[in-house]
């Protein structure tokens, strides 16, 4: 966060040491070359929370379809050693236990995986929402100061032109 606002204050630095294009205008000339700079700085270091965010999407996605994967791996296995079992009653009844148990097991860490995987996201998306929101906040700070600024500008500019005038409109 703090590169981003370094790049913001560069920015800044570049506009007040520009020359004005002409006396008592607002126009200045910059260095194209520098703002493009700036730019892709800012393009290559902002979005790596963004970036980190859709990896652990990705990453929350894998592990909810590994733990379907082993889940139905689990049930077909289940359900293959019970259809073996089918000759004898009581191996049959043990079997049909077993099957429900490990199916019951295997839904159960399947939603236990699930469930971990969500929070750990839910967490790494409200963190990433914070530096979001922080950014924003920072952004908007620097846009009352530059309006601010440049209100401020136009003021003087206005007054000094009246006192040109002699007060005259």
């Amino acid at each position: 966060m703090e590169a981003f606002l370094d790049y913001v204050d560069m920015l800044e630095d570049l506009l007040d040491t520009s020359k004005t294009i002409m006396p008592f205008s607002n126009k200045i000339s910059v260095d194209k070359a520098q703002i493009f700079d700036i730019i892709r700085d800012i393009r290559l270091n902002v979005p790596n929370e963004i970036r980190q965010a859709q990896r652990i999407i990705e990453e929350h996605d894998k592990i909810i379809n590994e733990a379907k994967i082993k889940a139905n791996a689990l049930i077909k296995e289940a359900e293959g050693n019970a259809k073996m079992l089918t000759n004898n009653h009581e191996i049959l009844r043990r079997a049909t236990e077993q099957a429900s148990e490990v199916i019951e097991e295997t839904k159960k860490n399947a939603r236990d995986m699930r469930l971990n995987a969500m929070d750990y996201a839910d967490e790494i998306l409200a963190k990433t929402e914070r530096i979001i929101q922080e950014a924003m906040t920072n952004i908007e700070q620097q846009h009352q100061m530059v309006n601010e600024y440049f209100t401020q500008t136009t003021d003087i500019l206005y007054s000094n032109r009246q006192e040109l005038r002699g007060g005259k409109n």
